[in-house]
């Protein structure tokens, strides 16, 4: 299989690692995550899997296979109902989408705009309310994948998606960056260059929410190596290198660059060792 950082593999296999990293996640994952409850009772609430089925239906037209793949993606993958459920995309938010895809994440603010807050029919009780009045501008390497998120989300004059390299795209001002299951794809100094361009781009206070995988887990995280090296070789890339980090690592990258740190566990439901860091824009990058 293809390469994959030794520094990474290695992580895995040491316990004292692991135990650091799960207390980290423990210590991070308290109330002031907003992690208010089961991910999966989230993701089953009636009101939310009605915002997910409007949402998927805007692939229809692009395909039947982006439809299938929006509405498994946003109905089985946790973060989704999370990023609702927790106000994490605030009305009024400027959002910038890194590795967008075909567009799921606005096509699903898009879905959830103009709920009534008030009608446990049209969203959660308990929930934050719903974002409105929000912008993103998203980008992603694939042609593919834009086209058809362009093509999904032409009536939405406040979304911009666009083909863009990770490494080199600039970021305009903006309040949330959403990096999810992406920056294990490019090496060490480019993840730092790049989460110290977000924390530019982000206004005093704004927030970073990424997604990684944490190498503590042991077989969690080599299924999560597996899944995605599938991925990529569905994409035409023959086993790329990864380069991941236990969850202290990379909390030590975002602190490097600027940023306070909350885990919360993204794993419920799923076989995977993902964690959600929301990192918030409190200072200046420390000197190397």
């Amino acid at each position: 299989m293809g390469a994959v950082r030794a520094t990474a593999l290695n992580s895995a296999a040491n316990d004292s690692a692991d135990q650091r990293s799960r207390d980290r996640l423990r210590a991070d994952s308290s109330p002031g995550a907003q992690a208010s409850g089961s991910t999966i009772r989230a993701a089953a609430e009636p009101a939310f899997r009605a915002i997910v089925a409007r949402a998927a239906a805007r692939f229809l037209p692009a395909g039947r296979s982006h439809y299938y793949f929006a509405r498994g993606k946003l109905g089985g993958d946790p973060v989704f109902a999370a990023l609702l459920r927790d106000g994490r995309i605030a009305t009024g938010a400027r959002v910038v989408d890194i590795g967008c895809g075909i567009g799921v994440l606005p096509a699903l603010l898009a879905a959830a705009e103009g709920s009534d807050a008030h009608s446990s029919s049209e969203w959660p009780d308990g929930w934050c309310p719903p974002p409105s009045h929000w912008t993103l501008c998203g980008f992603d390497l694939r042609t593919s994948a834009i086209v058809a998120g362009q093509r999904a989300l032409s009536d939405k004059s406040h979304v911009s998606l666009t083909v863009g390299d990770a490494r080199t795209e600039p970021l305009p001002d903006c309040d949330v960056v959403v990096v999810l299951d992406m920056l294990h794809y490019i090496d060490p100094a480019a993840q730092r260059t790049l989460l110290a361009r977000t924390h530019a781009a982000l206004a005093p206070g704004g927030t970073l929410l990424t997604r990684v995988a944490d190498t503590a887990p042991g077989w969690r995280f080599r299924l999560t190596l597996v899944v995605d090296w599938l991925t990529a070789f569905a994409r035409g890339i023959a086993w790329p290198e990864l380069h991941c980090h236990p969850l202290d690592e990379w909390i030590t990258l975002l602190e490097a660059v600027g940023f306070s740190v909350v885990a919360q566990p993204m794993s419920e439901g799923t076989p995977f060792a993902n964690v959600l860091l929301v990192a918030t824009k409190t200072g200046t990058p420390r000197a190397r």
